[in-house]
């Protein structure tokens, strides 16, 4: 093993060596790099859908409770007639 690496830096040198090492080292940081690019994007996307679901959320609320009073009308109109139809006499 001590051979072939004294052979190798032999060959090629230390420098040369240590570009080929820089090298990887350069690629593997830009591949992290892409990742973390990657993963925030993702990230910024999945916020917006957050946000979009939020606001649909708060625009359904607020229909709900509109629509709760509207039921809660009719239901006192309702209450209103039954208690009027109650009082009439009845025609014979």
């Amino acid at each position: 093993m001590i051979v072939i690496l004294t052979a190798l830096v032999g060959a090629l040198g230390i420098k040369e060596i240590w570009n080929i090492w820089k090298k990887k080292i350069d690629i593997n940081n830009q591949k992290e790099i892409r990742e973390d690019e990657f993963s925030l994007k993702v990230i910024q996307e999945l916020k917006d859908k957050i946000e979009s679901l939020e606001t649909k959320i708060d625009e359904l609320i607020k229909e709900n409770i509109e629509l709760h009073k509207k039921v809660a009308k009719m239901e006192e109109r309702l209450m209103q007639r039954a208690k009027e139809s109650s009082r009439k006499k009845p025609k014979v």
